[in-house]
């Protein structure tokens, strides 16, 4: 399997020298087309359940199969999808490598929303390389080639991580009205972890102006939607932002709960960078209480679990 894999990592740089082959049996192309669309569902669901090396191992069996009958499209899509599963386990380069090569095939096509996809991939990498102006570039970039048509979910997607980009360079204002605009489209496709996102990024957007009550607002419908599809993930995520607020607010004993409940979800799902960033905040919140032995209890879990990484 590594050898295969490998394969297609030196043979993507020809890529563009190739073309479809005509005239194959499209019965038996859509049978494969079929099991390699299986193969990609169940790398997503390992990706939402955070089991990237379960995911990645799914969306490859999918590439090798769309590679095997030249299904560009396909190829795109898998490319897309292994590339964020590096991303989300960390792996910058790995994630880079295969975006573009994503990219480099929808500009072969000439399909200006695969392309655009792709560059707005390779423009969140920059963007958690803080590279924040570069970034703006790409989803300006990206957004131009779809236009600014809400028919089309990708614009939801460029527009968030453009209000991501107003916020951290403080433009609030922008940032809430991207945000918004993004959270419009997902509502009309009923795309609901994506609305989840929306709302938690507004919520933070509030919290960065220190307007706790409405980022509370906004942060319990995300996590209101994160429950009702059951997005572990999400739902952990959103627990630790209810910590923060209610931290801000020096409502101790809510921040507590909420950090409580966050590590647990953290835990199950193996994010060992997520529970030491929330057992900093336990001890924070136990010391802030007077919980004097809880709070040690966290440090020593905590100090465990950077040892043994």
């Amino acid at each position: 399997m590594k050898l295969f894999f490998s394969f297609i990592l030196l043979i993507s740089i020809i890529f563009t020298s190739c073309s479809s082959v005509k005239g194959v049996d499209t019965e038996f192309t859509n049978e494969k087309k079929n099991r390699a669309a299986e193969q990609a569902v169940l790398g997503t669901k390992f990706f939402s359940d955070s089991d990237y090396n379960k995911a990645l191992d799914f969306f490859f069996l999918a590439l090798k199969i769309n590679v095997s009958i030249d299904f560009e499209e396909g190829m795109i899509s898998s490319y897309n999808s292994i590339g964020k599963t590096y991303f989300a386990s960390g792996d910058i380069e790995s994630a880079r490598i295969y975006f573009t090569k994503a990219m480099d095939i929808a500009e072969f096509l000439n399909n200006p929303v695969l392309t655009a996809q792709s560059l707005n991939n390779l423009g969140e990498l920059l963007q958690a390389e803080e590279y924040y102006q570069e970034a703006m570039n790409i989803f300006t970039d990206a957004k131009k080639m779809i236009a600014n048509d809400s028919k089309i979910p990708l614009n939801a997607v460029i527009l968030h991580n453009i209000g991501i980009i107003y916020k951290r360079n403080g433009d609030y204002v922008n940032a809430e009205l991207s945000v918004n605009q993004a959270l419009g489209i997902n509502k009309k496709h009923k795309l609901f972890k994506e609305m989840a996102s929306n709302n938690y990024t507004l919520s933070s957007i509030f919290s960065k102006q220190k307007d706790y009550i409405t980022a509370l607002v906004y942060i319990k419908e995300a996590l209101s939607i994160d429950k009702k599809v059951e997005n572990s993930t999400g739902i952990a995520k959103d627990l630790y932002a209810h910590g923060l607020i209610y931290q801000y607010m020096d409502s101790h004993n809510e921040a507590y709960i909420y950090f409580q409940k966050s590590v647990l979800i953290y835990e199950i799902l193996n994010l060992p960078d997520e529970v030491i960033k929330t057992l900093i905040k336990l001890e924070e919140t136990a010391a802030s209480l007077l919980l004097n032995n809880e709070a040690e209890i966290w440090e020593k879990t905590r100090e465990s679990l950077e040892i043994n990484r």
